[in-house]
């Protein structure tokens, strides 16, 4: 009786033993290094070395093309181009169809003229700045090249809140009729809103000066520095009125600190500053050589983010508003029109911008007394448009 339950046991036990090798047939438990393999495929893409590119921006919407495309960004992966916040607002890796290109840092400046000086220190490698800030690095003999314009139009002149003024003539008119000279200020030297303002007053005979001291003069322009430093110049009195670029205007309107009295295509000339150039996307040309892959994924993704933009205006503005910190109201408001395509039109108005820098005597280096066909071929880098 013993001998057949230890048999009838054995024969159990040998039955269980094939079934469980049979379950386990073929399967491999992975070795140390297998894993090793695993997990270092899986961080391959986060830890590889790429460049490290300083661009310099401003939370206003003359870079919108690049903050949409900070905010949107891995919902833009169906161009094929994105970016992935690292720390937000400030740093952001760029990936293309998977493939990480780059490692952006985002630098606030004061505008187009401290950018001009920190490309040429090479504190800088890119920027989203106004076209005449770069001319101004050029003449300074930084070799920065454009990409690509960014939007057009979105400029403004503001007087306070309860300030009446319809069109130029009204605004020249208080000029002439003021005892003092008027102050006007302005966020940046050689910003594109300090030169649309300087030329329409000096082509109408009114007399500007920097000088605070100069009372024969009708206007005292002066330096804000920084176009952070625009909505507050009225409560402090530190200005009568002020040029700047879009969303501040707008801002001051929908927070009840001043009113626009002339947006870009009602200063004179008449029909000049229309679907007028204002920033681009520019970087150094040693930079752009070294790299150009990267420069030519943020331009097309500067195309997608602008034709998203357009075709989504509404979820646009709640982006805008959100990341600059102002109104919806103020960024629907705003008459400013993003592309990166360049126009015709676009060439002729940096073509009069480069004329007015020379004789507003702006340019005091390699630009001086020259024209703009001298460096179109290496001042414009369109190649990477609609690539």
């Amino acid at each position: 009786m013993n001998k057949r339950v230890i048999s009838i046991l054995l024969v159990i036990v040998l039955v269980f033993s094939i079934l469980v090798g049979c379950t386990n047939q073929g399967i491999e438990e992975p070795t140390t290094s297998d894993e090793e393999n695993i997990i270092e495929d899986n961080e391959d893409e986060t830890n590889k070395e790429v460049p490290v590119l300083n661009m310099a921006w401003d939370f206003d919407l003359h870079a919108s093309l690049m903050l949409v495309a900070a905010v949107r960004g891995e919902e833009f992966k169906d161009s094929g181009i994105w970016l992935k916040p690292i720390i937000e607002k400030e740093q952001y890796e760029l990936y293309k169809e998977g493939e990480k290109l780059a490692l952006v840092n985002t630098i606030v400046t004061k505008g187009s003229s401290e950018s001009a000086v920190m490309l040429g220190q090479k504190q800088l490698d890119c920027c989203l700045n106004s076209v005449t800030g770069m001319l101004s690095a050029k003449d300074q003999g930084t070799d920065v090249q454009v990409l690509c314009p960014v939007h057009v139009d979105g400029i403004g002149l503001v007087f306070p809140q309860g300030t009446e003024f319809n069109n130029w003539e009204e605004v020249s008119q208080y000029i002439l009729d003021s005892e003092t000279p008027v102050r006007i200020g302005y966020h940046s030297p050689v910003s594109a809103p300090r030169i649309v303002l300087e030329t329409a007053l000096k082509q109408a005979d009114i007399k500007v000066t920097e000088d605070p001291n100069d009372y024969d003069a009708d206007v005292l322009l002066i330096d804000l520095k920084g176009a952070k430093n625009l909505l507050p110049a009225f409560a402090g009195d530190q200005v009568d009125a002020w040029v700047g670029p879009s969303h501040y205007p707008e801002a001051a309107e929908a927070e009840g600190i001043g009113s626009i009295a002339l947006k870009l295509n009602q200063f004179p000339p008449e029909g000049q500053w229309y679907d007028f150039p204002c920033c681009v996307f520019a970087a150094r040309a040693d930079v752009i050589a070294e790299y150009p892959e990267v420069f030519e994924a943020l331009v097309d993704l500067f195309t997608h983010s602008a034709e998203w933009i357009s075709n989504n205006r509404d979820e646009a503005s709640t982006i805008l508003s959100e990341i600059i910190g102002v109104s919806k109201e103020a960024v629907d408001s705003a008459s400013i029109v993003f592309t990166n395509q360049v126009s015709d039109k676009w060439k002729e108005g940096v073509g009069i911008y480069f004329d007015l820098l020379d004789e507003l005597d702006k340019f005091d280096g390699d630009l001086k007394g020259g024209k703009l066909e001298d460096i179109e071929d290496e001042f414009y880098n369109f190649k990477y448009i609609n690539n």
